[in-house]
């Protein structure tokens, strides 16, 4: 994966900047005035930002593309690295354990394990007949 290519492709023309100084300049409006409603100290470092995204996505959305980009820069690294993560977790601590735990009490979920006594490999399995109708509501 290769940010650079990624932020190539993204699309800067008026109508995306325009929605993502709405979009995001609203979101951080709308906690500012949370914050303020509720008398917290900080609010002026999310208010002042939404509204210059509201104004200059509305007024001028062009003065947005190197914040835009900035913003799908972290955005993109920040998926990345936390998709690795998780995968990364759930693999070493679900599927691993369950994994040696299998093994240890021998358990062949596949099958896997050759059987020279058996004549075939093969399953038995029970043939239905079926009407034409069946075949239509499958679900």
């Amino acid at each position: 994966m290769n940010i650079r290519e990624d932020l190539k492709q993204l699309q800067t023309g008026v109508p995306e900047l325009r929605k993502f100084g709405l979009m995001v300049g609203s979101v951080f409006a709308v906690l500012g005035l949370l914050f303020l409603w509720r008398h917290k100290p900080y609010y002026p470092y999310l208010l002042w930002p939404g509204v210059f995204l509201i104004v200059f996505g509305a007024v001028w959305p062009r003065a947005l593309k190197w914040i835009y980009l900035g913003w799908m820069g972290m955005a993109f690294v920040l998926g990345f690295v936390m998709a690795h993560l998780i995968l990364t977790l759930l693999f070493y601590l679900m599927i691993t354990p369950i994994g040696l735990l299998a093994r240890l009490f021998g358990k062949d979920f596949l099958s896997l394990k050759l059987d020279r006594t058996a004549p075939t490999y093969w399953l038995p399995r029970e043939r239905k007949s079926r009407s034409p109708s069946e075949y239509e509501r499958q679900f």
